[in-house]
């Protein structure tokens, strides 16, 4: 028996349920969208692909066309890429989790402009924890939201 490539769901063995293959594509369809991690944002496939890989599709091209802003899955046998209309993805490369809205995939919670600290930050954390509260964008370290 062999597991789902990005979740190692365990599938159904084939002739052991009658709806065996519905069953395998449903476990598929929850692979792919459970705790999404994606390889890259882009609008191409890669060159080569491994089971399980996940993209978000920008602008489609080649055997993405079509399918902007979607979750692409790659499936390697028989060799294939899935789409689904994701919501939330962590993307690999940069680290950072994009929301997929009106306006396509954005960074999640990010303000345009990080908070300017001013004051002795070594010796004075409450002042400076108070400063990064009243800028109004949350807390962030690295320019990543904590």
């Amino acid at each position: 028996m062999s597991n789902t490539p990005n979740n190692a769901i365990p599938y159904a063995q084939e002739g052991t349920l009658d709806p065996a293959t519905s069953l395998n594509q449903a476990l598929d369809t929850i692979d792919a969208l459970l705790q999404i991690e994606v390889a890259g944002i882009q609008n191409d496939p890669p060159g080569s692909a491994s089971d399980g890989d996940r993209y978000i599709v920008l602008t489609g091209t080649g055997d993405w066309a079509g399918q902007d802003n979607q979750l692409a899955r790659y499936v390697a046998d028989p060799g294939y890429w899935q789409f689904f209309p994701a919501k939330v993805a962590l993307n690999q490369v940069d680290g950072l989790l994009y929301i997929n809205g009106s306006s396509g995939w954005q960074v999640a919670n990010r303000p345009a402009a990080l908070p300017q600290i001013t004051g002795d930050t070594s010796s004075d954390l409450a002042g400076v924890v108070g400063q990064m509260l009243t800028a109004g964008h949350g807390i962030y370290w690295d320019n990543q939201a904590i």
